[in-house]
């Protein structure tokens, strides 16, 4: 018993320490590319990072990626990342990411270029994809999953940060892997 109350007590300290020394906090803007079997195109998103101790930042954001071939996606994500400082270059960080994703679809009436495609087999159910229409109930679908991947920033200004990211998104019927290039402002 002793054991498990001191566990309890080491983590309850562990996290009050973690959440004393909050960090910093950004906003920031990525462009990139999204990758898959089911869906290439470019992207546009928007994030919020909030470093909970100095190495420790978690990273929600929503990306949004265009319409390729009457089909897009959007995504909302929530992304951990653990920073590590390279001592060689002052300011320079590297890191992995974990996280999950939320990913849906959105299928305008004229798709093109994706003649032969077994609907069914990406969303079941659908029946049959006739004259380039489908029913508006059937062909939007949102769907889980999660992240995986690593990026590297370098402030270029006292405030502003550049960086690169790659992610591969682990969604069924929708993995990808996802390229990005962002500025965030720290504040």
């Amino acid at each position: 018993m002793k054991k498990l109350t001191l566990v309890v007590l080491a983590i309850c300290m562990a996290c009050g320490f973690a959440f004393a020394q909050q960090g910093e906090k950004a906003v920031g803007i990525n462009l990139g590319y999204g990758s898959g079997d089911f869906h290439k195109a470019f992207k546009i998103g928007a994030e919020f990072k909030y470093n909970v101790t100095d190495a420790i930042r978690i990273a929600p954001g929503f990306d949004y990626f265009f319409k390729s071939e009457g089909v897009g996606l959007w995504g909302i994500n929530a992304n951990a990342h653990y920073l590590f400082d390279i001592k060689r270059v002052e300011g320079l960080k590297l890191y992995p990411l974990v996280g999950i994703s939320l990913l849906g679809s959105l299928i305008s009436d004229e798709v093109t270029g994706l003649e032969g495609v077994d609907w069914d087999d990406i969303y079941p159910g659908i029946g049959d994809y006739v004259d380039g229409a489908m029913e508006e109930a059937t062909k939007n679908q949102t769907k889980f999953g999660f992240n995986i991947g690593a990026g590297i920033q370098y402030p270029v200004m006292e405030n502003i940060d550049l960086g690169f990211e790659i992610k591969y998104q682990f969604v069924s019927d929708f993995d990808q892997i996802v390229f990005g290039i962002s500025a965030a402002y720290k504040f």
